[in-house]
C-alpha cells in the first residue's frame, strides 16, 4: 500500500498531525454518534434535497398522471369470456364472478413520461449527494468542525465531475448485484447455480464494503476513477473485520427501517427522510476512516519531512 502515499494534490485544509495521531475506538465512536446525532438528521434532509429527482421517480412508479384502465386479475378471464359469449349457465355465471375481477392499472401519458425523464435526473445527483454526505461525516469522524449546508454544497461543487460518474458506476454495480442475487435465487437449484449464488452474494458483500472507502477517496485525494476501485477493494479486504462490524450495524438500521414501513408506513416514511439514510452510513464512514488513516495517510506522515507545527497538514484533500 505503500503506492498510496503519492495520491492527494487539490488544495484544502487537509489532515492535521492531531488527527493522524489520534484513535477511533467505541469511547470516540460514542461520543461522536451523541454529539452529531442531530447534524446528522439535518444532513439526511439534504441528501434527499438534492435527491429530489428521486420523488419524481416515486411518482412515476406509482402511476401518477397516468390514464386508468381496467385488467383482469386472473388469465382464464379471457377463454371463459369467449365461451359465455356462445351461452352461460349458472355455473359459469358463478365462474365468471371469481375469474372476472379486474384491478385499476395506467398506461402512461405525456405526465408519467415527464415524471420518468425528471426522475432519472436521479443518475446524476446520486453520485453528488453521496460524495457531499461522506465528506461532511468524515470531518465528523475526524472532529473538524463543520458548517452543514456550506460544506454539503461546497463539496458538490468541487467534486461534481467525479462524484457522478462514481455515482453511476455504484448505481449499475447495485442494480446488476441485486440482479444477478434475484436470478440465482428463483432459477433452479442445481449445484452450480447454488456455487454461482454463494459467489455473487460474497462479491456483494465485498462491494458493499467497498463504497464507503470509494466516496472517502473521491472527496479526500485527487486520483482516478479506476484507481480508487482498485483501492476500495484492497482497503475492504484489509480492514474487513472492522467494515462488517459497523456494516452490521448499518444493516440493522436499515433493517428497523423496513420493518416500520411494513407495519407503521407513515413512521417508516418518516425515518427514512428524517434520519435512516445517514445514520448508516455514518456507521460505514466511522469504520472506513481509520483504515484509510491507516493505509493512505499515516505512510505518508511517516515518510514526510517532520512539521513545525501541529496543524500543519500532512496532504491536501478534495473537499
Amino acid at each position: 500500500m505503500g503506492m498510496l502515499k503519492n495520491m492527494y494534490t487539490k488544495p484544502g485544509k487537509g489532515v492535521k498531525k492531531t488527527d493522524v495521531s489520534s484513535s477511533f475506538g467505541f469511547k470516540r465512536f460514542f461520543s461522536t454518534f451523541a454529539d452529531k446525532f442531530w447534524k446528522l438528521s439535518i444532513l439526511n434532509l439534504l441528501f434527499f434535497v438534492v435527491n429530489c429527482p428521486l420523488f419524481a421517480l416515486f411518482a412515476y412508479l406509482a402511476g401518477v398522471g397516468g390514464v386508468p384502465y381496467q385488467t383482469p386479475v386472473n388469465v382464464l378471464f379471457q377463454p371463459l369470456y369467449g365461451v359465455m359469449r356462445h351461452g352461460g349457465s349458472h355455473a359459469l355465471q358463478s365462474l365468471y364472478g371469481v375469474v372476472g375481477i379486474q384491478i385499476e392499472h395506467h398506461y402512461p401519458s405525456a405526465v408519467t413520461n415527464a415524471l420518468l425523464w425528471i426522475g432519472l435526473l436521479t443518475l446524476v445527483t446520486f453520485g453528488m449527494a453521496s460524495a457531499a454526505m461522506t465528506y461532511v461525516q468524515r470531518n465528523f469522524v475526524r472532529r473538524e468542525p463543520v458548517d452543514l449546508a456550506e460544506d454539503f454544497f461546497l463539496c458538490i461543487k468541487r467534486n461534481w465531475k467525479q462524484s457522478v460518474l462514481l455515482g453511476l458506476f455504484d448505481i449499475f454495480f447495485v442494480f446488476l448485484i441485486a440482479f444477478d442475487l434475484v436470478s440465482y435465487v428463483y432459477s433452479s437449484r442445481s449445484f452450480g447455480m447454488l456455487v454461482m449464488l454463494y459467489a455473487t452474494a460474497f462479491l456483494s458483500a465485498i462491494y458493499l464494503m467497498m463504497r464507503p472507502y470509494m466516496y472517502l477517496m473521491c472527496v479526500t485525494f485527487d486520483i482516478k476513477l479506476t484507481r480508487i476501485i482498485k483501492n476500495a477493494w484492497i482497503l475492504a479486504v484489509s480492514g474487513i473485520l472492522r467494515n462488517l462490524f459497523f456494516g452490521v450495524l448499518a444493516l440493522a438500521v436499515l433493517a428497523l427501517n423496513a420493518v416500520m414501513m411494513m407495519f407503521i408506513p407513515s413512521l417508516g416514511v418518516g425515518m427514512l427522510f428524517i434520519f435512516t439514510v445517514s445514520l448508516a452510513w455514518f456507521f460505514q464512514i466511522y469504520g472506513a476512516w481509520p483504515v484509510v488513516k491507516k493505509h493512505m495517510i499515516d505512510p505518508y506522515y511517516e515518510e514526510s519531512a517532520p512539521v513545525s507545527s501541529e496543524d500543519e497538514a500532512v496532504f491536501r484533500d478534495r473537499g
